[in-house]
């Protein structure tokens, strides 16, 4: 995993694209997906990828977020946390499908865990989306899984340690 130190201009576009969202509550069907501060630490996590990769624009679409230079669309998942992450903590991709996993029109998933603080990042890797479905494990909604119980979406998990590292 590489360790990316978060500065003020990151902090400062994410903040600057959260002003210009129009953020309509309840009106997503992921249920989750308008929270503010998730798309905040969304909005840090793609900041991130455009400085680590050098992408200059992105597209943010639904399906996407951005574009690599290669053509490649980058669906970015960033979640925020209180420390490093372990190797075998999981990667998630919630699904606000009620009935099996609603798959985004993205090519790769990016990865990062950033400090809660907003000081730091750790870029953990990259798969491509139709793998990271055939390789992680599907959890329902509902269904406890050991420490914690997906309460708000379907989900699918993949260990960090099993991602492709950059």
């Amino acid at each position: 995993m590489v360790e990316y130190i978060i500065n003020k201009d990151i902090v400062s576009y994410a903040y600057n694209k959260l002003n210009k969202t129009n953020i309509i509550k309840n009106l997503n069907p992921s249920k989750f997906g308008y929270d503010e501060k998730r798309i905040f630490e969304g909005y840090v996590g793609e900041r991130i990828i455009m400085d680590f990769l050098n992408i200059k624009n992105n597209d943010d679409t639904y399906e996407y977020d951005l574009l690599s230079k290669k053509g490649k669309k980058l669906e970015i998942k960033t979640v925020s946390c209180k420390f490093k992450p372990k190797p075998n903590y999981l990667c998630t991709v919630n699904s606000h499908k009620t009935d099996g996993i609603h798959k985004q029109k993205a090519d790769y998933y990016i990865f990062l865990r950033i400090k809660n603080d907003y000081s730091l990042a750790w870029i953990l890797g990259w798969y491509s989306c139709e793998d990271f479905f055939n390789a992680g494990t599907f959890i329902p909604k509902g269904k406890d899984f050991g420490k914690f119980k997906f309460i708000k979406a379907n989900a699918t998990v993949l260990e960090i340690d099993k991602l492709n590292k950059f």
